[in-house]
């Protein structure tokens, strides 16, 4: 099953997440979104746009890969899901995040991923991992400290609280909303200006100073996954 569709319109790549269901961050989820990005990468457009389906952005890993008990499939698919994320932290072109709905667990951390995010009044974010009994991983952590609050960051760990509307901008996880119908066309339109104003050797050059702290932190919690969660 194709999860993933990409289309190329003047200079905007857009990549849309679309399995049906939860847009989980399965294995196939990766691969497809990593040869969509590939796809971005080599042909003529300056802007990509990624963006879920019409109910939600992302539901976050697929929980059926840690229930089965292969714990090296379960550390691949961590290790490929903040891989994903370093991807759109690095990428040469601007990427903007379209979450046309709930952006939960790694889905919110690729969210985070984004140069410039929008939601909608529907759009919730939240790392929901210690509501569910797990622990967040250091990369996690350290994606959710290179943009949110300190107040934000604090409440979205120990809490695992739930941030949307004013409180979702105000706290970092989004830069804008629209109305519902309009957060595809918005993002395209943000995606637009920039492939019109925006230098790309100068803004993946400027990105990746203003980021090097964070990707250092987060690609040593990706080299630590198996010591973190392998024991």
């Amino acid at each position: 099953m194709t999860t993933v569709n990409y289309d190329l319109i003047d200079s905007v790549s857009t990549i849309v997440m679309d399995d049906g269901k939860a847009n989980v961050l399965s294995p196939a989820m990766q691969q497809n979104l990593n040869e969509a990005f590939d796809r971005a990468e080599q042909d003529d457009s300056k802007a990509v746009v990624l963006a879920g389906n019409h109910k939600l952005f992302s539901g976050g890993f697929d929980l059926a890969v840690f229930a089965s008990g292969d714990a090296q499939a379960a550390l691949d698919m961590l290790a490929g899901g903040f891989e994903l994320a370093v991807r759109c932290l690095t990428f040469p072109k601007p990427v903007i995040m379209a979450a046309t709905g709930p952006a939960i667990a790694m889905g919110s951390f690729l969210l985070l991923s984004g140069d410039h995010r929008i939601g909608s009044p529907r759009t919730r974010c939240q790392a929901n991992e210690v509501a569910i009994g797990m622990v967040l991983p250091i990369a996690a952590i350290e994606l959710m400290r290179l943009r949110l609050t300190r107040a934000a960051f604090q409440r979205g760990i120990s809490m695992a609280a739930t941030f949307a509307g004013d409180a979702a901008i105000a706290g970092g996880w989004l830069d804008e909303i629209v109305e519902q119908d309009q957060v595809l066309p918005r993002a395209r339109e943000v995606a637009t200006e920039a492939a019109a104003t925006l230098h790309l050797k100068a803004h993946l050059a400027s990105k990746l100073k203003a980021r090097e702290d964070a990707l250092a932190a987060v690609r040593a919690g990706i080299d630590g996954l198996a010591a973190e969660f392998g024991g």
